[in-house]
């Protein structure tokens, strides 16, 4: 059994094909039927391996991504993300035990993934985090975005540079070919006046691409929406235009991470990482592998 196989029937036996009968209460019982011995068996013996990780991985993202959609919002504490996984343990932990069947392992990661989302709903809060980029010193967005200065190199993007570029700017005093692109900036050899959705990102041009608390914030927020899905295409659209724009090795740095996108992209091309700017805040970096 492969990651992708094992994530799918995990989901779909345990949580349905839709997230939403957990958000309403709603058990599912779509995967009584293939859930045996011989399948149970399979579960342990692929996560007995290295792919254990991966899998953990795609279910924390899936997780998220599908709350996110429910509750109307995508800030997520370390803390959070440590239960979620906990919770997927959990799960495996009680598959491993043949003693237990599909009707109890089933109600009881029910329980988890309700309580779980009860207790995060009710702690929400819908304070503004200051951000507007503008107020932060270079260094400090570097160090928000988990770029190293050192490591910087070749040609470099910040989307969403803010009104005087002071990334790009200070990129290029110290050498580096740095370009930036905001609505609200004047056109200059470094930066360019321009709407995010509407640049064109030419293939493989780049070895770095920033964007703090900008484009993807604004995807996020597009991805909230309901009826939304045009808007929301042309974010997915130009987010995969981005990507392609990076050269191989070249690597994309941004706050917020946009779960419900990554855990789609194609593994053997895409590498993602997600860290913490701080407890509340999760951010990004996807290196381009070929």
């Amino acid at each position: 059994m492969d990651i992708e196989e094992l994530y799918t029937y995990l989901l779909s036996a345990f949580e349905g094909k839709s997230f939403e009968n957990i958000l309403l209460n709603k058990r599912n019982a779509d995967g009584k039927d293939s859930f045996n011995d011989e399948q149970r068996k399979k579960i342990i013996e692929t996560m007995n391996t290295d792919k254990y990780s991966q899998v953990m991985s795609k279910l924390s993202r899936s997780f998220m991504t599908n709350l996110a959609k429910g509750t109307k919002t995508n800030k997520f504490s370390k803390e959070d993300c440590n239960k979620i996984l906990e919770i997927y343990q959990k799960l495996i932990e009680n598959i491993s035990n043949y003693d237990m069947s599909y009707e109890k392992i089933a109600l009881e990661h029910f329980t988890n993934v309700r309580n779980f989302i009860s207790e995060y709903t009710a702690n929400l809060d819908n304070e503004n985090n200051n951000e507007k980029t503008s107020t932060y010193s270079p260094q400090f967005i570097l160090e928000i975005l988990n770029v190293q200065e050192n490591d910087i190199k070749g040609t470099s993007l910040d989307i969403g540079c803010g009104k005087d570029g002071m990334l790009v700017k200070y990129l290029n005093e110290k050498g580096i070919n740095a370009h930036g692109i905001d609505m609200e900036c004047e056109d200059s050899d470094m930066l360019e006046q321009e709407d995010w959705l509407a640049k064109e990102y030419p293939e493989k041009e780049y070895d770095l691409i920033t964007s703090n608390l900008a484009f993807t914030k604004k995807f996020n927020e597009a991805n909230l929406e309901e009826n939304n899905d045009v808007e929301c295409y042309e974010y997915a659209t130009t987010y995969m235009k981005i990507l392609n724009s990076l050269k191989v090795g070249g690597v994309f740095h941004y706050v917020p991470a946009v779960t419900f996108i990554e855990e789609l992209l194609p593994e053997d091309k895409f590498e993602v990482v997600n860290s913490f700017v701080d407890d509340n805040i999760m951010r990004t970096q996807i290196r381009r592998l070929k």
